[in-house]
């Protein structure tokens, strides 16, 4: 296997607020990805309340450990675009042939049509690549960051229903379970409507698309 040629993170005004904000919905901190200060890309980017997720370069020679085994596995990270065939173009380089994936698929918590692709350079099992399909979150994310990673998708070891029962006795808020690219799954909102998103799925990509996606829901 190949090292990653970038890390996941996710860059916010606070950092320690937004990581144990995550811990307390979630259950525990999403593997791979690390949150970090807010980095300035000029001298009007102030941190956004919700904060951005990013693919930062690893440096040459650094060879990063694969994340450790633990309650969640990031088996995804969406890229969001306003054109599936350019963006499947331009990251070509970092993802599996397409001929073994399944096509598209709408994601319904996102108002997108998607396709998946494998990857062993960048974090996650895999890159969804996402295009705005409603006037739904993709979209906002779009408004708000431009194109680039948006959404987390983690798996719970011990699978979906236990996770959403733990979920619900700590008192964190989900989504209606619906069919996405990877299986049954659910949102789990954040303070903005632009994300960054997080889905906690059950498991692989399906092999058939899923039903019309809708508009913006809780």
């Amino acid at each position: 296997m190949t090292s990653p040629v970038a890390r996941l993170t996710w860059q916010a005004g606070d950092p320690a607020g937004l990581a144990a904000d995550l811990e307390r919905r979630l259950g525990a901190l999403p593997p791979g990805l690390e949150v970090v200060p807010w980095l300035r890309e000029s001298p009007t980017d102030a941190p956004t309340a919700a904060g951005r997720l990013v693919f930062e370069p690893v440096e040459e020679g650094a060879t990063p450990l694969p994340p450790a085994a633990g309650p969640l596995a990031l088996v995804g990270v969406a890229w969001a675009t306003v054109e599936l065939d350019r963006a499947d173009r331009e990251l070509a380089q970092w993802l599996a042939p397409a001929a073994d994936e399944p096509g598209e698929a709408i994601e319904p918590h996102l108002g997108a049509r998607v396709r998946t692709r494998a990857t062993t350079d960048l974090p996650g099992e895999r890159v969804v690549l996402a295009e705005p399909a409603t006037e739904g979150r993709l979209a906002a994310s779009l408004a708000r960051d431009g194109e680039g990673p948006c959404v987390l998708y983690l798996r719970p070891a011990g699978g979906l229903e236990a996770w959403l029962a733990a979920a619900r006795a700590r008192g964190t808020a989900v989504s209606r379970v619906a069919a996405g690219p990877f299986g049954r799954s659910v949102l789990v909102p954040g303070a903005a409507v632009a994300g960054p998103h997080v889905i906690v799925v059950e498991g692989s990509p399906l092999s058939s698309p899923a039903p019309a996606a809708g508009t913006i829901e809780p």
